[in-house]
């Protein structure tokens, strides 16, 4: 069916400082082929408002398959994010 997005599979990585928010080491995500990576770091901070709450601009970073990424880097089936909190 032409027009129709398919899904994909990411995995999204929290360190220990993000763990004590989101209770997670990790989870898979199942979202939209062509999803970009702003737009899937705003579904994240959307589920866990408590981020941006404790983790002022600036002190998280993110690696997107262990490279920094790109605003509108678009995400792949298997693709990997880690959030780093700079103060560990």
């Amino acid at each position: 069916m032409e027009g129709v997005l398919n899904s994909i599979k990411i995995k999204v990585y929290y360190d220990k400082g993000l763990k004590e928010v989101t209770k997670k080491d990790s989870e898979e995500m199942v979202v939209s082929e062509g999803l970009n990576f702003a737009l899937c770091l705003h579904f994240i901070f959307s589920s866990y408002p408590k981020i941006q709450k404790e983790f002022p601009p600036g002190q998280l970073g993110f690696l997107l398959n262990n490279k920094l990424p790109k605003e509108h880097d678009i995400l792949e089936d298997g693709d990997e994010i880690k959030f780093v909190d700079s103060r560990n």
